[in-house]
C-alpha cells in the first residue's frame, strides 16, 4: 500500500506548513535586511519518513527540521580580534590629538607649524622670539624699550610654557578619569554577555535555536572586544566561558569573575585588576590599552621634556644673568632672570619685570652699555645645551615634536590600515551572513509556487475523496 488519498492529503498540508515557513523566514530577512548586527536564516528541510510499498519505498513529503542561522565562526572570530586591535589604535589616536591641542601647535613626523595650531602663539615661535629680543638688545644695551621687549618676550614663553604644561597635566588627569570610567564599563558589558549567554541557553531548552539571541551575543562579544582582548570557549553543553586578557570572567554562562579598579598609591593612575586573586590585568590591545599608553607613556614624556626644556632654559639664562650688572652698575648674582624650577612654575623675576633697569646685561660694572652678557644669552639660541642632550633649544623641542608628530603620524597610518583590513572582514561577513533583498524575494515567489502547488494537490485529493464517497453511495 502507498501513501492513499488520506496520506497524500496529508503529505500536501505539510508542503503547505514547509512552503510556509519559508516565506515566514524569508519575511523575516527582509525586515531585518538593515539591521547590522542580523545574520540571515533559512530552514533546513527534511524529506519525511518513507513508507514500504510493493514497489519499493515511498516518500511522503517533507518537513521543516529546523530555522538555522547563516555564520561563519571563523570570520565572527577574527573580527572580534581585529576590533580589539581597532579600539586600540582609536583610544591611542584620539589623545594624541588632545595633545597636540595641549601643545597648541600643529605637529607632524616632518614638521613644525611655528605659527602654531590655528594661527595661535607656539613655543618654536616663542622661543625664537625670546633669544632675537635678546639680540636687538645687545645692539642697544641701554635702551628701555629694548629691554621692555625682551621682558614681554619672556613673559609670552614663560607663560607658554606653563599653559602647555598645565594642558598636559589636565590632560593626563582628565585621560586617568576615562581609564576609571571605561574599566567601569568593561564590568557591565561582561554582564551583558552572561546575561544574553544564560538566555540562549534557557531559550534552546524550550524552544530550539535562539538565532536572534545569538546575533545579540556577537555583538556583545564585539562591542566588550573594543575595550581588550577577549576569547571565548563552550563546554560540551554549549555553555560559554569568556576570558579578558587571558582571566575568566565567566565560566558555563556565569559571570564568576569581574573587573576592579585599582588606584596607584604613588602617581595617582588608574588600572585593572582581576576581583578573585587581586592580579594586575595589562592588556595588549584595545581601547583602554591605547589609553594608558597615551597616559603613560606620550603625554608622561611629552611634560616631562618640556619641563626640561624649561628647567633648562631657567638655569642656562640665570647663569649668564647672575655674572652681569645691570645699569647702574649693580650686580646681584642672586638675581636670577627666571623665577622658578621648571614649566610648571617659570616666570620672569618680578623685580626685573617691574625695573627693566635691574636686568644685568653688561660684563662691567663701569661699563653700563656693555653688551657682553646680553650676547651670550642671545647665543643660547643657537648653543649646543648639555642638559639637552647637546642639542640647543630650538632643535630640542624640534625632536621633541618631530618624535611625538611621528607617533601621531604612525599612529594614524596604523589605524587606517586597520580599518581597512576590518572592513574587508566585514565585507565577507557580508557576503555570507548578509540579507540580499533580490534573493528573498526570489525565495517568497519559489515558496509563493510551492504553496500554491500543495494547495492545488490538497484541492485535488479532496476532489478525489468526494468522487470515491459518491461512488460508495
Amino acid at each position: 500500500m502507498g501513501l492513499g488519498i488520506m496520506g497524500t492529503m496529508e503529505m500536501a498540508r505539510n508542503s503547505m506548513r514547509v512552503a510556509r515557513s519559508g516565506a515566514e523566514v524569508s519575511g523575516n530577512n527582509l525586515a531585518n535586511a538593515s539591521n547590522p548586527i542580523y545574520a540571515r536564516q533559512r530552514i533546513k528541510i527534511n524529506s519525511s519518513v518513507t513508507i514500504p510499498t510493493e514497489k519499493g519505498p515511498q516518500g511522503s513529503g517533507a518537513a521543516v527540521a529546523r530555522i538555522e542561522q547563516i555564520r561563519d565562526r571563523v570570520l565572527d572570530a577574527s573580527i572580534v580580534y581585529e576590533t580589539s586591535i581597532t579600539g586600540y589604535h582609536e583610544g591611542k589616536q584620539l589623545y594624541l590629538r588632545r595633545a597636540e591641542t595641549a601643545l597648541g601647535q600643529t605637529v607632524d613626523n616632518q614638521s613644525i607649524d611655528a605659527g602654531g595650531a590655528y594661527g595661535t602663539y607656539g613655543l618654536s615661535e616663542g622661543m625664537t622670539e625670546l633669544f632675537n629680543s635678546f639680540q636687538s638688545l645687545s645692539v642697544s644695551p641701554t635702551s628701555i624699550s629694548e629691554r621692555q621687549t625682551v621682558i614681554s618676550s619672556a613673559k609670552k614663553v614663560a607663560s607658554k610654557l606653563r599653559t602647555v604644561d598645565e594642558r598636559l597635566s589636565q590632560l593626563r588627569t582628565a585621560l586617568n578619569e576615562e581609564v576609571k570610567d571605561t574599566i567601569n564599563q568593561v564590568n557591565g558589558k561582561i554582564k551583558e554577555v552572561a546575561y544574553i549567554a544564560i538566555n540562549i541557553g534557557n531559550i534552546e531548552v524550550v524552544e530550539g535555536s535562539a538565532n536572534e539571541v545569538r546575533d545579540s551575543l556577537q555583538d556583545a562579544f564585539e562591542q566588550l572586544s573594543k575595550y581588550a582582548d577577549i576569547s571565548t570557549t563552550t563546554n560540551e553543553n554549549g555553555e560559554l566561558s569568556l576570558f579578558l586578557n587571558g582571566h575568566e570572567m565567566i565560566t558555563d554562562n556565569v559571570m564568576t569573575n569581574s573587573i576592579q579598579l585599582t588606584e596607584d598609591s604613588v602617581t595617582g593612575m588608574y588600572y585593572m585588576n582581576e576581583l578573585n586573586h587581586g592580579n594586575k590585568i595589562d592588556p595588549e590591545v584595545g581601547y583602554i590599552k591605547g589609553m594608558i599608553d597615551v597616559r603613560d607613556e606620550s603625554v608622561k614624556d611629552l611634560r616631562t621634556k618640556i619641563d626640561t626644556l624649561a628647567s633648562q632654559l631657567i638655569t642656562e639664562v640665570n647663569a649668564l644673568h647672575q655674572t652681569g650688572y645691570d645699569l647702574d652698575g649693580v650686580n646681584d648674582s642672586s638675581n636670577g632672570f627666571f623665577e622658578g624650577s621648571g614649566a610648571a612654575n617659570i616666570k620672569v623675576n618680578d623685580t626685573i619685570a617691574d625695573n627693566p633697569r635691574k636686568l644685568q646685561g653688561s660684563s662691567s660694572a663701569d661699563e653700563t652699555s656693555n653688551n657682553d652678557i646680553l650676547r651670550s644669552i642671545a647665543e643660547l639660541g643657537s648653543k649646543a645645551i648639555t642638559g639637552l642632550n647637546s642639542v640647543s633649544f630650538s632643535e630640542y623641542y624640534s625632536n621633541t615634536l618631530s618624535r611625538f608628530g611621528q607617533d601621531v603620524a604612525l599612529t594614524t597610518a596604523q589605524l587606517n590600515d586597520q580599518k581597512t583590513g576590518e572592513k574587508m572582514l566585514l565585507k565577507q561577513r557580508e557576503s555570507v551572513q548578509g540579507v540580499s533583498i533580490d534573493e528573498e524575494v526570489a525565495n517568497l515567489v519559489v515558496y509563493q509556487r510551492a504553496f500554491q502547488a500543495s494547495a492545488k494537490l490538497l484541492t485535488t485529493m479532496d476532489s478525489l475523496m468526494q468522487d470515491v464517497l459518491n461512488m460508495t453511495r
